[in-house]
């Protein structure tokens, strides 16, 4: 058994591990996080956000600690530990590039109801928990941890502090994201939020959390930072470019280029020689292998290769859902999803020849990819809610304890809250292209001709009888 140990962090200055969590930090499963980073390539527009899913499951078990005593919870008895454990390893089945595993996964792989869980990646988190041999973990809490990661524990105060609207997983990545990013968007006063946190008991379910009446102030701000990192960070436009292109390199290596290694990857099973194959990948290891010189001339390959060399898509079209002919804008809001894949491809199509054509013959531009080739065009949308929207699902319900009488919510006693119209978001469409020019005039007027004529092809395309699924 390992001895206890301390880490320094840049976040929390220090992070305190037991015995048994250091032995599971030392293991291969935990170390191969190391290799994983929490933002794909974000870097390539925040140079410092190197940061990995290692050091951010760090500071998650030790927000859940701070929050577990804040609420209360004995830090002598089992349940701290379990929470602290679950906490440790609720990133553990991650894939390459974060989140860009999980919608590859979630397209490629059918779900297992029968596991309780909601995405794959959650079903690869319960089976290397319930399975792995190097975490010392006895068999019956590794039980327990995979229902509190998931759903099925009974305790819903230990379950809210490992997902849930307030929990360890969002205020750890709100800061720590923050800070590598080099931005103040994400920002919270950590320290004022956990001491407003409260413990209410319930007579049926037990004991829940809710927040202090002095706390809607401390909570308006997590939602703010939240918010903010969400659109200035997360929603960047070179980091949408670039997990974009990270997405249609993999799908079309999968559809088009047939590469066996990530067909394997990406289509899940529940068995133990696909976990050993899935453990073996990182970030690294995905790169090194994708852009060897046997996949020369593959699509997944020429994507990934400009990757590499920072040689981006260009984004060349961008505009509200709103302001496009009423004739089209249902069809093309949802037109990212992965279940309107084909009808995707074909206005990726439509669009390809047009652009190609204004390219050639009125911009100091060039098309840097073989203009047969309309998969290197990338139709996305997405949409930014407001604060209001952002958070109805989560903070908005949280109980707000009350010097008499039943508790409120957080809607309800949140003025700033009130204060913003829910239905002033955003839905945006935008093209990326492989596109290069010259000079920022260049690009102006690139962008001006073609904004037009592409508006007129979507509506063409739509009116010809194609419809989004949303």
């Amino acid at each position: 058994m390992s001895e206890a140990r301390e880490i320094r962090d840049p976040v929390f200055n220090f992070i305190q591990l037991t015995g048994t969590e250091a032995e599971i930090v030392n293991s291969s499963v935990f170390q191969r996080l190391r290799g994983i980073r929490q933002l794909a390539f974000a870097n390539l527009v925040y140079p410092g956000a190197l940061h990995t899913r290692f050091e951010h499951s760090l500071g998650v078990c030790h927000v859940a600690g701070l929050m577990a005593k804040a609420l209360g919870v004995d830090p002598s008895k089992d349940e701290y530990r379990l929470l602290r454990l679950a906490a440790l390893l609720h990133d553990i089945g991650h894939g390459p590039f974060s989140h860009i595993s999980e919608d590859i996964l979630d397209i490629y792989s059918e779900k297992d109801a029968s596991k309780n869980t909601y995405k794959i990646h959650e079903s690869i988190t319960a089976d290397i928990i319930r399975h792995n041999e190097e975490l010392i973990i006895h068999h019956s809490e590794r039980e327990n941890i995979i229902k509190l990661l998931a759903h099925g524990y009974s305790d819903p105060l230990l379950r809210s502090i490992v997902s849930g609207p307030l929990d360890a997983d969002k205020q750890d990545y709100l800061l720590r994201d923050s800070y590598f990013c080099g931005v103040k968007y994400g920002v919270f006063d950590l320290g004022q939020l956990h001491r407003e946190l409260r413990a209410v008991t319930d007579a049926i379910e037990g004991k829940h959390l809710m927040i202090s009446k002095d706390g809607v102030h401390a909570l308006e701000q997590f939602v703010l930072a939240k918010y903010y990192i969400s659109n200035q960070v997360y929603r960047h436009r070179v980091r949408l470019i670039t997990d974009q292109m990270l997405i249609r390199a993999i799908t079309r290596g999968i559809d088009s280029d047939q590469i066996e290694a990530l067909q394997n990857l990406y289509t899940y099973k529940s068995d133990s020689a696909y976990l050993k194959e899935y453990l073996r990948w990182d970030d690294a290891k995905f790169m090194v292998t994708l852009t060897d010189r046997k996949f020369e001339g593959k699509e997944c390959h020429d994507l990934l290769s400009r990757l590499k060399k920072r040689n981006l898509l260009k984004r060349i079209y961008q505009r509200q859902i709103k302001e496009l002919p009423e004739t089209c804008r249902f069809s093309v809001s949802g037109i990212s999803k992965p279940e309107n894949r084909v009808l995707r491809a074909q206005l990726e199509a439509h669009l390809w020849g047009p652009i190609c054509k204004l390219v050639a013959d009125k911009c100091n531009g060039e098309i840097t990819c073989s203009p047969d080739n309309p998969h290197f065009l990338i139709v996305h949308d997405y949409k930014i809610k407001s604060v209001r929207e952002m958070s109805r699902n989560d903070e908005a319900p949280i109980p707000v304890e009350k010097e008499t009488g039943a508790p409120s919510t957080f809607e309800g006693e949140s003025t700033l809250f009130n204060s913003i119209n829910e239905k002033l978001n955003q839905a945006f469409i935008e093209i990326y292209a492989p596109i290069r020019y010259d000079t920022p005039v260049d690009r102006n007027k690139l962008t001006k001709i073609i904004d037009d004529v592409v508006t007129k092809e979507i509506d063409n395309f739509f009116k010809g009888g194609k419809n989004a699924t949303t």
